[in-house]
């Protein structure tokens, strides 16, 4: 396999084609299970026939470093497995240095010699991301890292996370279908989140009065009504429309900007300048602050080279969340405020020029418009000819789900020129596709398919007329990888 690089704002491939990578993310945050999932051979053939390129690798903080200073090769090689058995099914892989909640005290992240809290103590939530809202001790242990204080051995905390990244970059890199470096997951600002909280709320309550008759809740209310399981379902109704929720999302864009700019863009520096020491042409795929998932514009900036011009290897890889994500109001989803998120992510690729990794979406479990809600993230990924990792990997129970029809589809893996439009039908198995077809090239387009039936094989429309093709079977139900030779450049079109 060769390496992704980033062209002009698109992922490209050593050929010269224009990428969409779409995949799973595998993330193990059990320490008694050593961060590695239980996975085999088996997962990775069930990857391929899905038709996924690419896989999400999560590595923990905990796992690569568990004492300050001592790394865990051990671990790494474990990483190194995963890695060799997706190569061996045609899949890439970038690794993603995972953290929830900050510490491996509380969900995964970062070991316990680094988590430092102020004295603060740790009190679960009941839905667990409540606690970056809520929780002084992941709060300060987030303020803790971002100011880079010391650690029990002296050395500042993100000092100690660039050398684990570096470490674990050095023992990796040379794995063929290793194509690049998630930093971090999911940033959080920190306890400065408290303004957030209650700016957000704030103009939460502004919307509640105009939306009704009687006096208006306070903050303290509002935030009381959040957190009651009953009640929360009737404040989300007032975020249906994609004008309100956007208002809401928007009044903490000033102190996100801040963070992403002075703080985060400044981490990821630090970061760059570490790997690029092992690594220098790697992607770096740089995440927004936390609240960004959820369409609050994003200020992040580019790491620099040593000349201050943006390192050509970087993407963008925001994730893009419902509020409904992980609680019991899933069937309460709103194609609206999805589509605030990631209009807001698109204006940010288009601000920094990179190609755009969406590295978590999805996470329905089961739900009544679970297929609904993922069909409708599909499409808005073929519109923007966006890339995409699924959150997360569960076999074998996830391609029963009906969100698994928005996840299992037909796409162009890569195509010999650039990616104009496309769009898959489930219900017709039906795909179309335009590309602008380079002449020098003479590597085969790839389309894969999930289910494609004899008469749509025969019914091929292809330009130019004549144009040659190869279908590859990947298992009995119809998945397989269609290769489109090449016919001497311009625009191309297909129709299944």
């Amino acid at each position: 396999m060769k390496h992704v690089r980033a062209v002009d704002g698109r992922f490209v491939d050593e050929q010269g084609r224009h990428v969409i990578l779409h995949g799973i993310s595998m993330v193990c945050k059990e320490k008694e299970m050593n961060y590695i999932g239980d996975w085999s051979e088996k997962d990775f053939i069930k990857l391929q026939e899905w038709g996924f390129n690419v896989i999400r690798l999560g590595i923990i903080w905990d796992g690569i470093e568990p004492e300050p200073g001592r790394y865990d090769d051990r671990y790494l090689e474990r990483v190194r497995e995963m890695i060799k058995l997706a190569y061996e099914h045609g899949i890439y892989v970038f690794l993603d240095m995972h953290q929830d909640l900050y510490s491996s005290l509380y969900a995964d992240g970062a070991p316990e010699w680094a988590t430092l809290t102020g004295g603060h103590t740790y009190e679960k939530t009941d839905l667990w991301s409540d606690a970056y809202l809520f929780s002084g001790a992941v709060q300060s242990a987030f303020d803790h890292f971002w100011s880079n204080a010391p650690a029990p051995d002296g050395i500042g905390l993100q000092d100690h996370y660039v050398a684990a990244w570096k470490h674990a970059v050095q023992q990796l890199r040379n794995e063929p279908n290793l194509i690049g470096y998630d930093i971090m997951n999911e940033p959080f600002i920190g306890s400065d989140v408290l303004g957030i909280v209650h700016a957000m709320f704030a103009a939460f309550a502004d919307l509640a009065a105009e939306q009704s008759e009687g006096p208006a809740p306070g903050v303290e209310e509002l935030m009381t009504i959040w957190m009651d399981p009953e009640k929360k379902l009737e404040a989300l109704q007032m975020l249906n429309s994609a004008e309100a929720y956007r208002k809401v999302m928007e009044t903490t864009a000033v102190a996100q900007a801040h963070f992403e700019q002075n703080i985060l863009s400044a981490f990821y520096q630090k970061a760059r300048d570490a790997i690029r020491e092992v690594d220098p042409h790697r992607l770096l795929f740089l995440e927004t602050n936390y609240f960004s998932n959820m369409g609050v514009p994003s200020a992040i900036m580019p790491a620099t080279d040593a000349e201050g011009k943006p390192d050509a290897q970087q993407a963008y890889a925001p994730h893009g969340y419902d509020l409904v994500t992980d609680s019991d109001y899933v069937h309460a989803a709103s194609g609206e405020r999805v589509d605030v998120i990631f209009n807001q992510h698109e204006a940010t690729r288009e601000r920094l020029g990179m190609p755009m990794m969406i590295g978590e979406w999805g996470a329905y479990g089961e739900s009544d418009l679970a297929e609904e809600a993922s069909l409708h993230v599909q499409k808005r990924f073929e519109e923007l000819l966006a890339s995409d990792v699924y959150w997360s990997y569960l076999y074998p129970e996830m391609d029963r789900y009906s969100s698994f029809k928005g996840v299992c589809r037909g796409y162009p893996m890569a195509a010999s020129g650039s990616i104009l439009r496309y769009s898959y039908d489930h219900e017709k198995a039906g795909f179309e596709m335009e590309w602008e077809e380079d002449g020098s090239n003479e590597s085969p387009t790839l389309v894969y398919l999930p289910n494609l039936k004899a008469e749509n094989l025969r019914s091929i429309e292809l330009s130019p007329s004549g144009s040659s093709f190869e279908w590859t079977e990947l298992n009995d139900a119809g998945a397989g990888v269609l290769r489109i030779a090449t016919a001497g450049g311009g625009k191309r079109y297909i129709r299944i």
